[in-house]
């Protein structure tokens, strides 16, 4: 057996030695959930301003990794899932745009996001969570509109937002994910 195979197998070992003993430890508690085991997931709703917090550095975080060097922000903005977001951008000049979003939640989440600019509409997936934002191209022009329908009042979570000119080049893909490309 290799090293990194023998590795692997003590890492598993140790998880699932771990497991067993928090799981003993909060059948023999009377208040189960109070323990200092820890969760291998994450809690269904946040406990504070805290877990917020961090939240909004994760969502950050993921903006900063799809954001290119040449981007200069023009707005940006947090909304809570709860109440959805509904936005519409002015894009002048002559300099391309990037909307770019992030959304955390207590636990796995996909929203839909819809663009709109005159009469053409898409609607994207947009996964809360990833460790990368979702980056979409908006060319200069008329404005548009950006939209989250609001989600269930139960539903802790948050989507971070930003708009911002690149330079031409750092346009990746489609040019325009509001009207779409032909392959």
């Amino acid at each position: 057996m290799s090293a990194r195979h023998t590795l692997v197998l003590a890492l598993l070992l140790s998880f699932a030695a771990l497991t067993g003993a928090c799981a003993q430890e909060e059948q023999e508690r009377e208040e189960p959930g109070k323990g200092k085991c820890p969760s291998a997931s994450r809690a269904a709703t946040w406990d504070g301003k805290e877990d917020q917090e961090e939240a909004m550095e994760r969502a950050a975080r993921a903006l900063d990794s799809v954001e290119p060097e040449s981007a200069s922000r023009e707005d940006s903005g947090t909304a809570a899932l709860a109440q959805g977001m509904e936005k519409t951008f002015s894009t002048p000049g002559d300099r391309p745009y990037t909307f770019d979003i992030a959304c955390q939640t207590p636990t796995p989440h996909t929203l839909t996001l819809a663009l709109v600019r005159g009469e053409a509409k898409t609607e994207w997936e947009v996964e809360c969570g990833g460790r990368e934002g979702d980056r979409f191209n908006i060319p200069a022009g008329s404005a548009f509109t950006a939209g989250i329908a609001p989600v269930s009042r139960d539903t802790d979570g948050l989507v971070v937002w930003r708009l911002s000119t690149v330079a031409p080049e750092d346009v990746q893909d489609c040019e325009d994910d509001i009207a779409g490309c032909e392959s």
